[in-house]
């Protein structure tokens, strides 16, 4: 199985016009642009996931949108999941990857720094390894087991900046 770790894009800034709570915090237009670049540069490495799970989190959720329409995915395919919140449950959302039936490749949206502990438990066998996504940054995981936990490779890790070169 093949994981994609993606950090949500650009957002508004926490308070601004103190209209809004960080949960409800979206993309802004260059985060939304960006993100689109970045869904042409996954589909150019020929990223294709049966599902992608996301952080309830609106900037979040907008980002997962944005790459099911650049992966040319369906709207079912895409689900909300508390487990991708910041602080959720690394445990939780093992259990509900495995759930997924003839799932091959899950694209998971979150959050700082949850992504990078999420990384390092599957990659590091001690869990101490540091590797932060940027914004719109995006890794690839080969699992290599999922029993008795998830356990398996990095193969590639990208920035925004490469990946939106890639989208040409």
């Amino acid at each position: 199985m093949e994981i994609y770790l993606v950090r949500h894009g650009i957002a508004q800034q926490l308070g601004q016009k103190n209209q809004f709570t960080d949960e409800k915090r979206a993309l802004t237009s260059q985060g939304r642009d960006r993100m689109r670049e970045i869904a042409r540069g996954l589909k150019r490495l020929g990223v294709v996931p049966d599902l992608i799970m996301t952080s309830p989190l609106a900037r979040a959720v907008e980002t997962a949108g944005i790459v099911a329409e650049g992966l040319g995915l369906e709207a079912k395919q895409v689900r909300t999941t508390e487990s991708l919140a910041p602080g959720g449950s690394f445990d939780r959302l093992f259990e509900e990857i495995k759930r997924q039936k003839r799932t091959e490749s899950v694209v998971l949206v979150g959050h700082e720094p949850d992504l990078s502990s999420l990384l390092s438990r599957i990659v590091s066998a001690n869990g101490n390894l540091s590797i932060p996504l940027k914004k719109g940054g995006v890794c690839c995981i080969s699992l290599a087991e999922t029993v008795p936990a998830f356990k398996g490779s990095l193969i590639w890790l990208l920035t925004p900046k490469q990946l939106m070169l890639l989208a040409g």
